[in-house]
């Protein structure tokens, strides 16, 4: 291929160098827009499930009702409180499980203030009894299906979470106090 150079000389180029050219490029739109339908998908399977209906929400209350006074029952045993045990959001999930913060104020050797869990069998998790991974997967399918709400309470885990770290705690928006 003869391309001028203003007219005063002619250049030759290859046509394997367009080729590969022409290759590149394509390569890099067709990966380009596969990335954006992979992403579009992972978005769609992850995104916070719908919240039930009134209808949906009327049936499944009581049965969820019933499940969570097992599980509170549950939890009181086993963090084993002078006081009473302070909650945080507390739901349950379309598969029937409870999910939730609790105040675990010293109960695994420490103060930890607010704890998240969920349930298998009735029987509360925590994350020390199971590993990370497991722990952090079932939590966040938890958290995107808070199917019928139990307990309305914050849902911020640690301390500032916790009566007392909210009356210590404050919120800053752009390191400015509120």
């Amino acid at each position: 291929m003869a391309v001028k150079d203003f007219g005063t000389r002619k250049l030759r180029r290859s046509w394997v160098a367009l080729a590969i050219s022409t290759v590149a490029v394509a390569g890099t739109l067709w990966a380009m827009g596969f990335t954006g339908v992979d992403f579009l998908q992972f978005e769609r399977e992850n995104a916070l499930l719908p919240p039930p209906s009134a209808a949906q929400a009327a049936r499944y209350r009581p049965l969820a009702q019933a499940e969570w006074r097992i599980v509170h029952a549950n939890l009181e045993t086993r963090l084993d409180q002078r006081n009473p045990l302070e909650l945080g959001a507390v739901w349950a999930t379309r598969k029937g499980q409870i999910c939730g913060l609790v105040n675990g104020r010293g109960s695994f050797g420490g103060l930890s203030s607010m704890v998240r869990f969920y349930t298998v069998d009735q029987r509360p998790v925590f994350h020390q009894d199971v590993d990370h991974i497991p722990f952090q997967h079932a939590w966040f399918q938890c958290r995107r299906d808070q199917y019928v709400m139990l307990h309305a309470g914050t849902a911020e885990p640690g301390f500032c979470g916790s009566e007392l770290g909210r009356r210590r705690c404050f919120n800053t928006k752009g390191g400015v106090r509120q």
